[in-house]
């Protein structure tokens, strides 16, 4: 405070409690007559011709007043005699101690104020009330100043915020806050929180507890639950985030508390979009970690299946036609044949099976569905069926686009479980955003126009449990036995594999509707047609030499019977290696070569490879477990003949060798 007091032109004296002087300001010097040096650690009674008990008593009560406080003394002037003394007003008052410093008391010395004047004194009191009321004006102007900052702070900030007192009521908000609950600051002033700042839980729906009062009772900061939602007075209803934290003065009194807080529907949605994609990539990493067993099985399993059928349609021809074991063989077969279509369907899930997409329009499909299963309906079964008038070309494998609409309308009737009930099936175009409830097919929403077939029923429903595993392999509702749970996983990989998409809408009472999105093109689109397996046309002689390659030795065996029965000549070879080296030999004779396609030496496509640079020309037919996109593409490369299912081998090699041989 030093530097401070001796620029001031009033005389000051700063002491401390017990009276010894700490400072002279330079007015206060030059009108006593001293140095500020020599006083400094002096008693203030030094200083005063009055008593000693009067000079303790104004100290005292200087001490006791935080304002000045008045007294008169007789005041000693000049350095050396000191022979002159002086009646002077003197204003007291007492220096609150800080950090740095103790208490103290300022003296401000009034020496004009001499005598009894009463005017003087009415003077003196005159500069002091204008003094304070300058003070006060000067406080109030920034007080002023402070509120009008202070709101234009809160109507910058991009949150909402209101204020209250203690009692919860408020006490102020900005325009965001005004915005989003639906009230003018006007209005609000003076209501209670609870009325303007009305929130409940999103799922619930039941009131959620106000952190303003939460903040009135912990003086603390607060924060809401992140599902709650704030019902506007125009109806809305915002998802919001917030904090709460109370309102104190200096010395710690709780005055009130402010609330923060932002509309966060952006986010929400953006969470249900993450969600949802993230269910998706489960359901499409559970789908190909299926996929990738099947095929990485299905070479193997064919081959063994290859091998049972063919053997068992052997043995019968064997067999008299009365023959007890005949009809176990029979048995057999047909455990075979659901054996090879089992596979085939988990095929067609994984999306191992090549498709034939050809530009064609959709009603006919559905019609066809329809018309079966219309068929097949009780008379308690309703069936609606509306089609779009406009014809919609898309790119389909029809085949397996039949299967998909009639495993939904089969779903559909099941559903029913045997009640009268009502089956929709429809035909439109949909367009626009991606659609509603649980969606499957090929990757992210792609915007455009597409072909919908929507099936729906209003049978049993589907709980959210079921509904979630609605698309994951062998999941199945329906008691052992009467379903391999294939049906909506196998529809989900041909969908997908046809950039389609899949929904769903269901609920437990309320029925199922299923809603089948396929890409629409214009009627002058280019066709996708893969390598197909031609159908068998007979070749009107037999007789050439067929040279067979495959690894596994019971199929070895039963080709070669297979083949020589109808006719041909063979050699069978179990090594890729010992087969090329014979066929090195130019004075062997040889018309085609069928060959493994998975064998551990050397696959089926370098065996056609080798075959081309051995002998040009030669024809070679590559069979598998399971013909993959690489597959068909490899074989255009390898100029392989054909391609031939292993597990088809005894009802279609024959009749492939024929039709190579006579296109040759």
């Amino acid at each position: 405070m030093r530097p401070l007091l001796d620029v001031l032109p009033e005389q000051l004296l700063l002491l401390d409690l017990q009276g010894c002087v700490l400072h002279v300001n330079r007015a206060a010097a030059q009108w006593l007559g001293v140095t500020a040096q020599d006083m400094v650690g002096q008693a203030f009674e030094t200083l005063c011709a009055d008593p000693s008990d009067t000079v303790i008593a104004a100290l005292r009560q200087g001490a006791r007043s935080t304002h000045f406080s008045p007294v008169r003394l007789m005041l000693k002037r000049g350095v050396a005699a000191l022979d002159r003394c002086e009646l002077c007003r003197c204003e007291l008052a007492r220096v609150e101690a800080t950090n740095e410093h103790p208490a103290g008391l300022l003296v401000r010395l009034q020496p004009q104020a001499v005598a009894a004047n009463r005017f003087l004194a009415l003077n003196e009191r005159i500069d002091a009330l204008s003094r304070e009321v300058a003070r006060r004006r000067a406080a109030e102007a920034a007080l002023r100043r402070q509120g009008e900052w202070l709101r234009v702070v809160l109507r910058s900030i991009g949150d909402a915020v209101i204020a209250t007192d203690a009692q919860a009521r408020v006490v102020l908000m900005n325009p965001v806050a005004e915005q989003l609950c639906g009230w003018s600051e006007a209005e609000a002033q003076g209501q209670p929180i609870t009325a303007v700042f009305a929130i409940v839980h999103a799922q619930t729906r039941q009131p959620a507890a106000d952190p303003v009062q939460r903040v009135l009772l912990e003086r603390r900061i607060v924060g809401l639950d992140p599902e709650t939602v704030l019902l506007a007075r125009d109806g809305r209803e915002l998802p919001i985030d917030d904090a709460a934290g109370p309102i104190l003065d200096t010395e710690g009194a709780l005055l009130g508390a402010v609330l923060v807080f932002r509309e966060i529907s952006e986010r929400v949605q953006a969470e249900q979009v993450r969600r949802t994609l993230e269910q998706q990539l489960r359901n499409a990493q559970k789908m190909e970690a299926v996929g990738t067993l099947a095929g990485g099985i299905a070479h193997d399993f064919n081959n063994v299946l290859g091998a049972i059928l063919a053997n068992t349609v052997l043995a019968e021809e064997e067999l008299a036609s009365d023959h007890p074991v005949r009809p176990r063989l029979a048995h057999i077969g047909r455990a075979g044949n659901r054996a090879r279509e089992l596979v085939r369907q988990i095929m067609a899930f994984s999306r191992r099976q090549p498709q034939l997409l050809r530009r064609q329009v959709l009603q006919p499909l559905v019609e066809e569905c329809t018309g079966l299963l219309r068929s097949t309906l009780p008379a308690s079964a309703q069936l609606r069926v509306v089609l779009c008038d406009e014809p919609l070309h898309v790119l389909a494998d029809a085949t397996q686009v039949e299967q998909v609409v009639l495993n939904l309308c089969t779903n559909a009737w099941q559903a029913l479980r045997g009640s009268s009930g009502r089956i929709g099936v429809t035909l439109d175009v949909y367009e626009g955003d991606a659609p509603d409830g649980l969606v499957a097919g090929f990757g992210p929403w792609q915007p455009g126009r597409y072909a919908r077939v929507i099936v729906s029923d209003d049978g049993c429903g589907m709980d959210a449990q079921t509904l979630e595993r609605v698309f994951e392999p062998f999941f199945t509702t329906k008691p052992r036995g009467e379903g391999t749970g294939l049906g909506l996983a196998v529809a989900h990989g041909i969908v997908a594999e046809h950039r389609g998409v899949l929904t769903v809408h269901s609920a437990p009472g309320k029925g199922t509707r299923f809603g089948l999105l396929l890409p629409l093109v214009s009627a002058g689109a280019a066709e996708s047609l893969p390598l197909a397996l031609p159908s068998r046309t007979p070749a009107p002689d037999r007789g050439q030499h067929v040279v067979y390659i495959d690894d596994d030795e019971v199929l070895v065996a039963t080709v070669e019977v297979l083949l020589t029965r109808a006719g041909f000549r063979v050699s069978v070879f179990a090594s890729p290696r010992v087969a090329l080296q014979a066929l090195g030999d130019a004075l062997v004779d040889v018309d085609i070569v069928v060959s493994d396609y998975n064998m551990p030496e050397l696959t089926g496509l370098e065996v056609a490879t080798e075959v081309a640079r051995i002998r040009p020309g030669l024809p070679v037919i590559v069979s598998s477990g399971y013909l993959s996109e690489d597959l068909l593409l490899g074989a255009r490369v390898a100029g392989v003949a054909r391609l031939l299912n292993k597990e088809e081998t005894y009802e279609k090699l024959a009749g492939l060798i024929d039709e190579v041989l006579a296109s040759r």
